[in-house]
């Protein structure tokens, strides 16, 4: 069989968004569906949603079978037996046995990770990482993760969790996040916890030229980000405690992992190059007397969609 003819359905179920896609093992998305994400939709609705656009998308994509699937997923994953633990930001997702379910349906075997270490794969196979044995891949989207290579092997850790940057608490007794825990980078520099650091200041709301005609409850990071692109200060202002915020955070990894290269990827940074520069500065800064020739870019395009399709091809060449 070539490699054009192997096909692979891919899922991606987000905080924001689900998607379906077709892709061949050298990379290529053929067709892609998406739909919004409802957060009340419970396994078994989810379930035959899933089933439905995976048809869809090979009726688009003119086949009737698939040589494999894979699943990223917003949450904690089992992946020996392809079961969501956990989802903080999609309630209702409990031991959700996904794989099992979307095998029955489509016959063919299903691989199930994190959405943030499916990209790093990604990377790792058609992106900035593919020639670097030392790097970490983070996505700021709704939520924060990761994952990472080391020595050029993916690093999974004891429990398949290893990469949860979003988790780690950079401000004591700091809001409440989706894990239970208090200052979660997650809860404070994520989509989420920048509309609500935004929204918590009803002054800076009223006087913002842009923010006081917006309805409260649809100022999110996007409107945000914008804003500030029109020379909004107050959205600013969050952008920037945002950055410093990801700064530390960034500074503290790398403490630890002493990557060569990081990868930002995720719904922020479809705000622009602009962002990228100013967590670049902010890492500069923060690192203090602790700097390291260490590159920061930006994840490849459309790298969430190429991360469903790359855990069939990595794991196939994997001992896991």
């Amino acid at each position: 069989m070539s490699e054009d003819s192997y096909k692979i359905l891919g899922f991606d179920v987000g905080g924001t968004k689900i998607s379906a896609v077709i892709g061949n093992s050298q990379g290529r998305i053929i067709r892609k569906l998406e739909k919004p994400t409802s957060k009340n939709l419970g396994q078994e609705r989810l379930a035959e949603q899933l089933r439905d656009m995976g048809w869809k998308a090979m009726q688009s994509a003119g086949i009737k079978s698939v040589e494999s699937i894979g699943i990223i997923f917003a949450g904690l994953i089992d992946q020996a037996s392809r079961t969501v633990i956990n989802s903080p930001n999609i309630p209702g997702m409990r031991r959700f046995p996904v794989g099992k379910i979307l095998e029955e349906e489509f016959g063919v075997r299903s691989v199930l990770e994190n959405d943030a270490t499916g990209a790093t794969i990604a990377e790792r196979l058609f992106g900035s990482g593919r020639f670097v044995d030392n790097f970490v891949y983070i996505t700021l989207s709704t939520g924060i993760g990761g994952g990472f290579f080391s020595g050029g092997k993916l690093v999974r850790g004891a429990h398949g969790l290893a990469g949860e940057f979003g988790h780690m608490v950079i401000m004591a007794n700091g809001p409440i996040c989706g894990c239970g825990r208090r200052g979660c980078l997650e809860a404070i520099a994520g989509g989420k916890g920048i509309a609500r650091r935004a929204t918590e200041s009803l002054k800076g709301i009223r006087e913002s030229e842009i923010l006081s005609s917006v309805p409260i409850n649809r100022i999110d990071a996007k409107v945000i980000f914008d804003a500030m692109e029109k020379g909004d200060m107050f959205s600013r202002l969050i952008v920037e405690e945002t950055v410093y915020y990801l700064a530390v955070g960034i500074v503290n990894i790398a403490s630890i992992l002493d990557p060569e290269l990081v990868i930002i990827g995720g719904g922020l940074t479809n705000s622009g190059q602009k962002f990228i520069d100013l967590i670049k500065r902010g890492v500069r800064e923060e690192f203090k007397n602790m700097k390291r020739p260490m590159k920061i870019v930006k994840a490849i395009p459309h790298v969430s969609d190429l991360a469903s399709i790359s855990l069939p091809i990595f794991f196939s060449k994997q001992d896991f």
